[in-house]
Order: structure tokens, then sequence, then C-alpha cells
């Protein structure tokens, strides 16, 4: 069984060793990229071989702030790590549109049929229904480096920003993957109620998701006539310790109880709120009083155009501005949860 949370996630992280050219876009438009090393879970910081004011001064400084800002910017996003990678398949080409047609994700249809000498082989289609797209979203955010933080020389800021950036994407990404499923209006043939037989409350619960499991490999898909194999279960880390317990061989009252079989993945997901400025942006997390059994991969997909680049823009004298740190990113998501998710209230 693999535990995913930002925990557990966190100290799998600790035992790696990873080394990974990530790409930015220095001063002019110069594409360039900076090494992020991680040796036994301890992230290399890039320290600046001078005061942040003269780095402003010259464009081989400016190149090197900018790398500086990118390494800030991936140790934030470890502290954040992502969670949705079960579930989602992963599709990258920078040749997506702005609107992209979702049917070749979802309606791809294949069989192999024994083939007799002289046959033409039955090839793979795609069913057509009504049209749908989903967009590929600009997503971004950046900060000023300002005239103070130069005269000062905070660079303490400028690498605090920077974490601060790498930690809202991840937690946006998060978001943005989580929250089709914990949102979706599921249907009567999506859902399953709190089951009360049982004495105590963990027979109530095991008894709970294995009604789950039944109920959603008795839904069929309109399509392809296939039924739900859910194998991921999603919930709220406050429910970890008992849904461990009840999915493993129990004896209660004298009566022993097998291992609940099915799921090999458990997710936990409890949200994320930040503060800008006065006002506060909050993700939704996982309700206690549900969780969510998934069948990962088949109809989820995580569109990317491009991941998160970072460039130095232009100073904005009249606000004592001297230089901006942009990211952004443009991507889509593609989610059926009616296709792939059962809603479990819980006991």
């Amino acid at each position: 069984m693999r535990i995913v949370s930002i925990d557990t996630l966190r100290a799998e992280r600790r035992k790696q060793t990873v080394e990974v050219d990530v790409p930015f876009i220095g001063p002019g438009g110069k594409p360039g990229s900076v090494k992020k090393r991680i040796v036994n879970g301890e992230m290399e910081i890039l320290e600046l071989t001078k005061p942040m004011g003269e780095m402003l001064t010259t464009p081989a400084g400016l190149y090197e702030l900018v790398q500086k800002s990118v390494i800030d910017l991936e140790l934030g996003r470890e502290q954040v790590p992502l969670l949705y990678s079960p579930i989602y398949r992963r599709i990258e080409d920078q040749n997506f549109t702005e609107h992209v047609d979702i049917k070749p994700f979802l309606n791809a249809q294949v069989v192999f049929l024994e083939h007799m000498e002289l046959e033409e082989i039955k090839l793979g289609s795609r069913k057509i229904g009504a049209k749908d797209t989903v967009p590929i979203v600009t997503w971004a955010t950046g900060f000023q480096i300002t005239e103070d933080m130069r005269v000062y020389d905070k660079t303490w800021e400028v690498t605090e920003l920077n974490r601060a950036l790498g930690e809202a994407y991840n937690a946006l990404l998060n978001h943005l993957h989580l929250s089709p499923i914990l949102s979706y209006n599921y249907a009567a043939t999506n859902k399953t109620g709190a089951d009360a037989t049982g004495a105590t409350y963990r027979e109530k619960l095991r008894n709970t998701l294995k009604a789950a499991l039944i109920h959603a490999s008795q839904d069929r898909n309109t399509d392809t006539r296939s039924p739900r194999r859910p194998n991921i279960l999603l919930a709220h880390s406050s429910k970890r310790w008992d849904i461990e317990e009840v999915l493993q061989r129990m004896v209660v009252g004298g009566t022993e109880y097998p291992a609940v079989s099915g799921i090999d993945t458990m997710i936990f997901y409890d949200g994320w709120s930040t503060a800008v400025g006065e006002k506060t942006y909050e993700y939704a997390g996982v309700d206690p009083g549900k969780a969510y059994l998934i069948e990962g991969q088949k109809h989820f997909r995580e569109l990317v155009k491009h991941d998160l680049m970072v460039d130095a823009g232009n100073a904005d004298v009249s606000r004592l501005v001297e230089e901006l740190i942009v990211a952004r990113a443009r991507r889509g998501v593609v989610a059926s949860p009616a296709n792939a998710v059962e809603e479990i209230t819980l006991p």
C-alpha cells in the first residue's frame, strides 16, 4: 500500500539523490538553465557572488540573479509535493492550441482480433460525440525587486519571495487536478452512503469501504461497457490511521476479517491557503466526512504546453522598481469523474 501525502512524499525525497536541469529565460529573452541538485534529500542552494545591488547592474549579474531565483523557487516546490500523480497521466506538448479537443484522450477505442490470412485488420477508432474541448490556461505570478531591496541588499527577502512562489505553484497544481474530483456533483450511480451495520466504528468504516468497492464495480461505462476498477482512495489526513487499520486483516469480537483488496494507493489532501496582501486564497481539501475511490490514469490527463518558466522583466523607474521576476505556466486538465470516481460518505 502506497501512502501519498505531503509528509510521506517529503520523507521519500529525503532518501533520494536528484540532478536535473531547470530551464528559464534570462535577460533579453535568452534561454538558459540551472542545475538542481538534491543529495540525500538535501537541496543545494545557489549563493550570489556579489551583493544584489551589483548583480542588477550587468547582464551577467542579472543572469545569475535569475538562476538563484529559479533554484530558490524549486526549493519552495520541494516543500509542497505534488499529490495527484497517481491519478493523472501527463501529456506534454508545446504544440497544444489554446483549446484542445479532448476526444483523443477519453474516447480512443482499440481491440485486438485474430487475423486470418488476407483479411483486413481492425483499426483503432475514436467514438465521435459532442464537441468538447479543454482550455490551456496561462497561470502567472511574480514579484518586484525594488530600489530599497537593492540599497539595503535584501537578498534574504528575495529568497523568501522565490520560495513562496514555488510553494504557491505546486499548491495550485494540486488544487487544479484534485478539485474536479472534490467539486463534482455525483449521481447515485457514483455514490455510496455510510454503512450503519457493525458494533464499532471500525466495522462500520470497513463495511462502508467494501460497499463502495462493490458498488463501483457494478457501474459500467456508457461507451466502452467496462466496469469501474478503482485502485486509489482520496481522503482527509485525519482519517488516515482509521482507514489504514480497517483495510488490513483485523479481528473484531473474536471474528477474523481478511484484508480488503483492490486499493493500492491512498492520497491524503487537506487543501492549502495563503494570504497575499489583505486577501486570503484558499484551496479546499477533502471533506473529513467524505472519501473518493478513483480509477487512476484512465480518465484523467494533465496537459502541459509548458511548465513553470521564470524570467526577469523590465524595470519601472516611476515606482522605484529595479527588476521584475515573472513566472508563468500554460496547462490544462482533462477529468471525467463520472467514469472513474465513487464518492463515499464515511460513517
